[in-house]
C-alpha cells in the first residue's frame, strides 16, 4: 500500500538545517550558519528551572500559558512600548515562535488566499504558508534591505490577507523606522489585511537604536499578532519557548487551534521565565548580549569588506551580516557556500535560502560565533578568494 504525502512536494527542506548536519561530526569547522546564540544561558534562569523542577511544576498547566509568565509578558510590553496587552486574554505561550506562526497561518488563512512576506525573508514563512494552503507573494527590498512601499502595493490583490513583518531582519539585519512601518500599517489597513509581526531579535539592536514595536504604531494594534521568543534573547533556543500578543478577539481562534496541537508548552520551563524575567539579571543579561553581538558586527563586517570581491552592510540589529559576493571568483550563492564549506570548512547559508532574488548574497550569522573564531573565517575565506 503506497500513502500520499502530496501536500509537502511543494516545500523544500531546510537548508539551514541540511548544512548544520552536513557539519556535524568533521573537524574544524567554523559554522556560520545556525541561527542560535552560542552564549551560555544565564545561571539564575537555569537555577529556576531547576527549582521549577524540584518545586514540581511537572503537570499541564492552561493552554495559553502560565499565568505569571503572561503577566510578566503584558508588563514588560507596557514599560517598553506602552501597550497593554490583556494577560488573560491577549498574550499566549507557544512552543517555540514558528509554532505561533504556524498556528496563526492555519487559522486565518484559507486556501489560494494570498500572504505578504518580504524577499528576502526567514525561511520558514513562504514554507509555512504553503502548508496552510496559501499563494507566496514576494515583497521587493530597497537596495538596504528595507521593503519597498512602493512596489510592493502593486502587488496587493483581492486575495491578499496578511502581511509578514520581520525587523530586526533575519537574514538582512536591516531595521525599518517608525514612519517606514507607518506606510505598510496603512496599507494594511487600506485593504484590511493581518499582520503577523515577527519580533524576536528585539533587544538585539545596535548603536542606541531602539526597537519599534509594530502593535504600538497607529491603527496596528486592531489587526496585529507579534510573534516573539525567549530563544534569542536569553540564548534557550533548545528550550523552544515562544509567545505572542495581540488582541483578545484575534487570540481567541489562534487558541482554539494552538490547544489541540501541543495542548501546553512545558510547564516548568514557564514557571523558571516567570520567575526570572522579575530580577534584574534578566536585564542585565540583554545588555550583556547586545554588546557582545555588536561587538562581533563590528568585526564580521569589517572582515567581509576587507576580502576582494566582497561587499557587506552594516546590520542595525539582529546577529545576521548578508554580505553581497557577486563581485567574487564564485559570485553564485550556493557555488560559493560549497566552495567555503569544501575548502575553508566554513558554514555559509547561500542567499537563495531566503528569495527568488538572492542569488549574489550569503547570511553569516555571527550569534553563533565569538570574535576569535570570526577572525579565523576571515583568514579562511581570504585563502580561497
Amino acid at each position: 500500500m503506497k500513502f500520499s504525502a502530496e501536500k509537502l512536494d511543494e516545500i523544500e527542506p531546510s537548508g539551514i538545517r541540511e548544512l548544520f548536519a552536513k557539519a556535524q561530526g568533521i573537524e574544524n569547522v567554523i559554522s556560520l550558519g545556525i541561527g542560535a546564540p552560542d552564549i551560555t544561558t544565564p545561571i539564575g534562569l537555569k537555577e529556576a528551572l531547576k527549582q521549577a523542577v524540584d518545586d514540581d511544576y511537572n503537570n499541564y498547566d492552561q493552554s495559553i500559558g502560565n499565568l505569571e509568565l503572561r503577566e510578566a509578558i503584558a508588563e514588560k510590553y507596557k514599560e517598553y512600548y506602552g501597550i497593554e496587552y490583556d494577560s488573560s486574554e491577549g498574550v499566549i505561550v507557544t512552543t517555540g515562535g514558528v509554532e505561533l506562526i504556524y498556528v496563526a497561518l492555519q487559522t486565518y488563512l484559507k486556501p489560494g488566499e494570498e500572504v505578504l512576506h518580504q524577499d528576502p525573508c526567514f525561511l520558514t514563512y513562504p514554507r509555512q504558508v504553503v502548508l496552510a494552503g496559501g499563494k507566496m507573494v514576494w515583497m521587493p527590498s530597497t537596495p538596504d534591505f528595507k521593503i519597498d512601499i512602493e512596489k510592493t502595493k502593486e502587488k496587493i490583490t483581492d486575495k491578499t490577507r496578511i502581511m509578514i513583518l520581520n525587523f530586526p531582519s533575519n537574514p538582512t539585519g536591516a531595521v525599518m523606522t517608525r514612519q517606514e512601518l507607518k506606510a505598510l500599517v496603512d496599507m494594511a489597513e487600506d485593504h484590511n489585511l493581518l499582520i503577523l509581526s515577527d519580533e524576536v531579535y528585539e533587544h538585539i539592536i545596535f548603536n542606541g537604536n531602539k526597537h519599534v514595536h509594530v502593535g504600538s504604531i497607529d491603527n496596528a494594534y486592531e489587526r496585529t499578532i507579534t510573534v516573539n521568543t525567549f530563544s534569542k534573547t536569553y540564548a534557550i533556543p533548545g528550550w523552544r519557548m515562544g509567545f505572542g500578543v495581540t488582541t483578545p478577539e484575534i487570540l481567541k481562534p489562534i487558541l482554539k487551534y494552538h490547544t489541540y496541537v501541543v495542548a501546553n508548552s512545558t510547564t516548568p520551563t514557564q514557571v523558571a521565565l516567570a520567575n526570572y524575567m522579575q530580577r534584574k539579571e534578566s536585564e542585565d543579561f540583554i545588555k550583556y548580549i547586545r554588546n557582545e553581538f555588536q561587538k562581533r558586527r563590528d568585526v564580521i563586517v569589517e572582515g567581509f569588506n576587507s576580502i576582494e570581491g566582497i561587499s557587506c552592510q552594516k546590520p542595525v540589529g539582529s546577529f545576521y551580516c548578508y554580505p553581497d559576493i557577486s563581485q567574487t571568483k564564485y559570485p553564485n550563492c550556493e557555488e560559493f557556500s560549497e566552495k567555503a564549506f569544501k575548502d575553508a570548512r566554513v558554514v555559509l547559508v547561500p542567499g537563495l535560502e531566503f528569495g527568488p532574488s538572492q542569488t549574489p548574497y550569503i547570511r553569516a550569522s555571527f550569534g553563533s560565533a565569538g570574535v576569535e573564531q570570526i577572525q579565523e573565517v576571515i583568514e579562511r575565506l581570504n585563502k580561497i578568494l
